[in-house]
């Protein structure tokens, strides 16, 4: 392994450049078309309107943030023994994450979309190692570092979970005059509910709400796009999609109120005089 701050740097570099080249797809700068208009030719029951994936940006932003706390807290003039510790558990493996995450989507742009989801399976697995190894359920403190890798962190695996399930739909796409428009529709609802139930238990799990309420944005951007380009009289995936939304909610809140719990159980026992024996 290399030393913590060369591992930092490097993290923050490819964390970078990655995110760069994602806005590049996706404005255009070097296909001249986007992988939101790749997308496009496979409409199905789970596609996001439009603007859902400008939680990329979002995604970004705070996880080069992230990336730069921990490399700051890496430093000699700054150095943080907690961040150390965590840029030494998380290893070469957000490095890993992030080119299967640039190889995703570079092959998903180009219409190549079961190696894309091979890679993003690569990515989410990874992400899941990247959490459980920093122990991020229990990073709920009044931390600036620990803010943004929780946030950071939480966005993109929930984003990552919820990419991965309509990824799997468009592929359906493809194939859906051979296996009939029912059977597509009930895929789409069976494809809706795992993600659903994936994400609401990681999200209660891991204590973090950042993770359903990407839960609630994807499936607002869904419904939103089902309510002004319907892709079938026939079926309605909206009610479904209206509990997705509820869930995601109500777990944001939820977890919300016991990470505040949890900090104010953390500050008061830090606050206790140490007992005499």
């Amino acid at each position: 392994m290399a030393a913590p701050r060369t591992l930092s740097l490097l993290n923050l570099l490819i964390v970078a450049l990655n995110f760069v080249w994602i806005a590049s797809l996706e404005n255009g700068f070097f296909f001249n078309f986007s992988f939101t208009d790749t997308i496009a030719f496979y409409p199905s029951f789970l596609t996001p309107a439009k603007f859902t994936y400008k939680i990329w940006i979002f995604v970004g932003f705070i996880m080069i943030m992230a990336a730069y706390m921990m490399y700051q807290g890496s430093q000699d003039t700054q150095l943080n023994i907690n961040t150390v510790k965590k840029v030494e558990k998380i290893d070469y493996l957000l490095i890993l994450n992030q080119m299967a995450l640039g190889l995703s989507m570079t092959l998903k742009h180009n219409d190549f979309f079961m190696w894309s989801i091979l890679y993003s399976t690569v990515c989410l697995v990874t992400i899941f190692m990247i959490n459980r190894r920093i122990n991020i359920k229990r990073l709920t403190s009044n931390s600036v570092t620990r803010y943004f890798i929780r946030l950071g962190f939480g966005v993109y695996t929930g984003w990552l979970m919820f990419v991965l399930g309509f990824n799997i739909a468009a592929v359906l796409s493809k194939n859906s005059v051979h296996i009939g428009e029912e059977l597509f529709f009930y895929l789409n609802v069976l494809i809706l509910v795992l993600v659903t139930i994936a994400m609401a238990v990681y999200s209660y799990y891991y204590f973090l709400p950042s993770v359903s309420a990407v839960l609630a944005w994807g499936s607002y951007g869904v419904y939103y796009k089902f309510s002004q380009n319907p892709i079938s009289d026939n079926y309605d995936i909206k009610p479904y999609l209206i509990m997705a939304m509820a869930v995601g909610g109500i777990l944001t809140a939820y977890n919300y109120y016991r990470c505040t719990v949890r900090r104010r159980i953390a500050a008061n026992i830090m606050e206790e005089p140490p007992a005499i024996s």
